[in-house]
């Protein structure tokens, strides 16, 4: 207990002497969606397992992978092509001002979306023009399908023909900056 607490200490007054910037991510930080953008992707993710305990979960794992397939289909554009005029523009829509400290605490714990979304992933600091700018994206599902087919393969207890249940889901990415309250 001593030793935690010890590290803690030491941990603060080095951040208050040395002016390290540590800060939490804050309440007042949100993932500004930016619809005037041509930089979209649209992916799918693709799951499927025998009916029963082994399927229930399947919509929801299809969902991740096509969210997860859309947002690196579009982190490497938003990197390259949002500029800081760009993402000042977006937060100063809405009375915001783009973020530009460093915080790696989005990895974690990404902002809010405004509006809402599926899923938010923060991806960095953008290079070249949009080095200073803190970006994410935001991604929407788009749609799920299921469909089942009989499979041999699969085991079948309850006297039903033994079938595996085919899970095909869509998400939608766009870019967005990080804006903070002024």
């Amino acid at each position: 207990m001593k030793t935690e607490s010890l590290t803690l200490n030491i941990i603060v007054l080095f951040t208050v002497l040395f002016d390290c910037g540590i800060r939490a991510a804050s309440a007042t930080d949100f993932c500004i969606e930016l619809t005037t953008t041509k930089i979209r992707a649209e992916r799918r993710g693709d799951a499927n397992a025998c009916a029963g305990d082994e399927s229930a979960d399947i919509k929801n794992a299809a969902r991740d992978v096509a969210r997860s397939n859309a947002n690196n289909a579009i982190a490497s554009q938003c990197l390259n092509d949002v500029t800081l005029t760009i993402g000042q523009q977006a937060c100063a829509r809405i009375s915001l001002v783009a973020n530009t400290s460093p915080n790696n605490l989005w990895t974690d714990f990404p902002p809010a979306a405004k509006p809402n979304a599926d899923n938010v992933r923060y991806i960095g600091r953008g290079v070249g023009g949009s080095a200073r700018v803190n970006l994410c994206t935001v991604v929407r599902d788009v749609r799920v399908r299921t469909h089942s087919t009989v499979d041999g393969n699969c085991r079948h207890d309850i006297g039903l023909l033994p079938h595996r249940n085919f899970v095909t889901a869509r998400a939608r990415a766009r870019c967005g900056v990080i804006c903070s309250s002024p």
